[in-house]
């Protein structure tokens, strides 16, 4: 997180591997009244879409693992109702839902991961993200939930 304007600047960012090798990313500017938990959950919403994508085109492929190094996050991602985070859980939701459905022999699994322990994954997602700050202020959406409550 970095200020700017007084506000906090926060981004997420998704990296997906299959068999060890990088496959895809997706980094996204936040803007200055989002938190932190916001970019944890919006990282999640665009793995949904990245991975599910990926898996639509490599159909041999049949099981999402999710790591996050925020636990609250990963707790709340399949949950829609009103909370912080609820659009980009909604979206989660909506994705995985559809892509299950339509595939009913992939599974889905969401792990917690330690941060800042040198892996590699946690570590380029939070490098794509420090690059997304650049982003900050093209942000989807106006202020978060989250934010307003603090």
């Amino acid at each position: 997180m970095v200020r700017s304007k007084g506000f906090p600047q926060v981004s997420a960012a998704a990296v997906g591997y299959h068999k060890g090798i990088e496959v895809f990313y997706k980094k996204m500017g936040m803007g200055g009244r989002a938190e932190v938990y916001d970019a944890e959950m919006a990282g999640l919403m665009l793995g949904a879409k990245l991975a599910s994508t990926f898996i639509m085109n490599h159909p041999k492929v049949t099981k999402i693992h999710y790591f996050i190094d925020n636990s609250a996050a990963a707790g709340a991602i399949f949950d829609p109702k009103p909370q912080p985070g609820q659009l980009y859980a909604a979206k989660f939701h909506q994705r995985m839902a559809q892509f299950l459905d339509n595939n009913t022999t992939c599974a889905i699994e969401i792990n917690w991961c330690p941060s800042h322990c040198k892996i590699k994954g946690n570590d380029r997602a939070d490098e794509l993200a420090k690059e997304a700050m650049q982003r900050a202020w093209n942000t989807p959406m106006g202020t978060s939930r989250a934010f307003a409550l603090c």
